[in-house]
């Protein structure tokens, strides 16, 4: 009987935790416009235009936020590893291609964990600082911290029908004394650039390095969960 009533909790807890789970919406597959594809509860906060796919026409880019706060365990560390559980407003990354003739808009990916949430970024608020597209590349950027900052940005282009990771910079400094660490990573070419110096004598007292970057392949939105997600080196994450 006690092993009956230990399952039967068990089994009632397990109810109760997928009910609290959050679940994300699917994002219409092909709309016209925006207002056609933003989900009920949710709000477009940053959109960008630009050709994303070399046909001449000017793609889009939208990040969606939940119009109701929720509970989330968020990867920090490595890929894999949903550690930090943080009660916040939920966003989405749609990315969509615009067909020259009809005018409608096609999703090419849903991303739910790549952009940051607007209680990352530590004392400065809402880290999202930057999305654009230019040269057929996707641009995002983010920004926190306190008296020490941080500055993260990613370059994302699809080639060969998959997002991939070309490009990432990594800026982080003192805002009092100016004391910086910058990475600079292109991963075409397996470069990284490292700057180590002071913001206010980046050419005269600073320390300039590059050397070869090692992975396995590129990194794509499924493979890069999001920001802090990579131990490119050890102990550096991007």
């Amino acid at each position: 009987m006690k092993v009956f009533n230990f399952l039967f909790l068990m089994l009632l807890a397990q109810i109760a935790f997928a009910q609290k789970t959050f679940v994300f919406p699917k994002i219409k597959s092909q709309v016209t416009s925006i207002e056609q594809l933003t989900p009920i509860n949710w709000t477009v906060i940053e959109t960008a235009n630009g050709d994303l796919n070399n046909d001449g026409t000017d793609d889009l880019a939208v990040v969606f936020e939940s119009d109701k706060i929720t509970d989330e365990t968020r990867t920090y560390g490595d890929n894999n590893s949903e550690i930090i559980k943080e009660t916040q407003k939920p966003r989405i990354l749609a990315l969509f291609f615009k067909d020259k003739s009809s005018g409608v808009y096609y999703l090419s990916n849903q991303n739910n964990d790549f952009i940051l949430r607007s209680q990352e970024g530590g004392k400065l608020g809402d880290p999202l600082s930057q999305i654009g597209i230019k040269d057929q590349q996707l641009y995002l950027r983010f920004q926190g911290g306190a008296e020490w900052r941080w500055e993260m940005g990613y370059t994302f282009k699809f080639e060969n029908n998959d997002w991939f990771l070309t490009s990432a910079i990594n800026l982080y400094f003192n805002q009092n004394t100016g004391d910086m660490t910058e990475r600079i990573y292109d991963f075409k070419t397996r470069e990284l650039f490292t700057t180590i110096g002071n913001l206010h004598r980046r050419d005269v007292a600073n320390i300039k390095t590059s050397e070869v970057l090692y992975f396995s392949q590129l990194r794509t939105f499924k493979t890069f969960k999001k920001p802090w997600a990579w131990e490119i080196m050890p102990n550096v994450y991007l």
